[in-house]
């Protein structure tokens, strides 16, 4: 997967240069070789590498450029053949099968390109109307907090809760589809650590306070600021802040540390009192979808 994503930021016409010269490499192997030692395989490697990262109509002139150097070298290699008509026909065989492959990989990177895009248009058309109830909740916390009652008021807030998670959750997807895809922004600024703290823990200080657990903040003041993209960095802190809340028994305390590690580097924590994790599953808690 890391090969492809690296594959895919190289320019469409290097790739396919880099394929039919890949092909020629083959064949020269394949005819040195003799016909007792099969390369076909080998042949299939540029064939699908252009097919899945190009396109469909680059990958099959790789096809037929490929089915042709297997042409040339077996000729070439001196096999013999009960009637002059068998090369070409085994010419046009493989041919047709580099071309099935081909369409394949091309039909599967288009039905995943299609599920991208209807996986942004799902979350962006999420994160409209959410924002707008998040809003809404705000102001009715802001402006009818008087007019309330406790019951009524715990149940705004619930929903505020659930609302930002919500939307933390749909930001994540649409950065996990980007992180794939090798696509992810990066707005790069000097953050001071303290501000990114302090709004990471009031983004999730409703959900502390309804669970009775204290968020606290361990700062070393010899740590003022750090380069990093302001937003990612926090929705990182408020999930691992959102995941020990989740985990943390009543009166319990969170503590967010921030402190210097090596030159130019500063180390963000997040610890809890809870129940911790078994040692079997520790190696597979940064796995994606994983949970324990």
């Amino acid at each position: 997967m890391k090969l492809i994503d690296y594959l895919s930021r190289i320019p469409r016409t290097k790739l396919l240069a880099s394929g039919l010269s890949l092909i020629i490499v083959i064949g020269f192997f394949d005819y040195i070789t003799g016909p007792e030692i099969s390369f076909s395989i080998f042949y299939l490697i540029p064939i699908s590498l252009v097919a899945l990262i190009v396109g469909t109509r680059e990958g099959i002139i790789v096809s037929a450029f490929g089915a042709i150097a297997w042409f040339v070298a077996d000729l070439l290699a001196g096999h013999t053949y009960s009637s002059p008509v068998i090369p070409y026909w085994n010419a046009c065989v493989r041919f047709g099968f580099f071309l099935i492959v081909t369409f394949s990989l091309s039909a599967l990177t288009s039905t995943q390109k299609r599920r991208e895009e209807l996986l942004h248009f799902i979350v962006h058309d999420l994160r409209a109307p959410l924002s707008n109830v998040i809003s809404g909740l705000q102001g009715i916390q802001h402006f009818g907090s008087k007019a309330m009652d406790s019951t009524v008021s715990d149940f705004v807030r619930m929903c505020l809760i659930s609302s930002n998670r919500m939307l933390t959750l749909i930001q994540s997807i649409l950065d996990l589809s980007r992180l794939q895809g090798g696509k992810m922004p990066l707005q790069l600024a000097e953050v001071p650590v303290r501000g990114l703290a302090e709004s990471s823990r009031e983004f999730v200080s409703e959900w502390a306070k309804m669970n009775h657990v204290r968020v606290a903040l361990e700062h070393d003041s010899r740590v003022e600021s750090v380069y990093a993209d302001r937003a990612v960095t926090e929705r990182i802190l408020v999930n691992l802040l959102s995941n020990a809340i989740k985990f943390s028994k009543n009166e319990s305390t969170i503590t967010i540390s921030i402190r210097p590690m090596e030159p130019d580097k500063v180390a963000f924590s997040v610890s809890d009192q809870g129940k911790g994790i078994a040692k079997e599953w520790a190696d597979k808690v940064f796995d994606k979808f994983e949970q324990t």
